[in-house]
């Protein structure tokens, strides 16, 4: 099924709101832990995209006026440029997983190990 197309008209700038940072699956103790402290956060979440991991940082841009319009557009980022309307976050879920605190992390990383891993722990 083909994303749905939208158009910035009426829109309240979801996109201008959070900041997604790229990140990787936790692989060992240390790395959970250091994704478990960022969860320890009230404006951080982890969510995962297409098995893509990310650090979501709840905010919104500073260049966001109060009525939903980007005081530098012309000058804006070209990240801001490239998000296409296909990708909006206002036309629907767009993550897979979000995980909110650090004992949802270790759940759903306990959920995720292969079954060879579970017997081993």
């Amino acid at each position: 099924m083909a994303p749905k197309k939208t158009t910035c008209e009426k829109c309240k700038a979801d996109c201008c709101h959070n900041l997604a940072i790229p990140t990787t699956r936790p692989r060992n103790r240390s790395e959970i832990d250091y994704l478990k402290w960022h969860l320890q956060y009230d404006t951080v979440r982890v969510f995962i995209q297409s098995r893509r991991w990310y650090i979501l940082v709840e905010g919104k841009c500073m260049y966001l006026s109060e009525n939903h319009l980007c005081t530098i557009y012309d000058r804006r980022p070209a990240i801001c440029r490239d998000h296409a309307s296909e990708n909006c976050e206002a036309t629907g879920k767009w993550y897979d997983v979000m995980i909110s605190t650090p004992d949802e992390l270790e759940a759903y990383l306990k959920h995720k190990k292969k079954p060879s891993q579970r017997k081993a722990a």
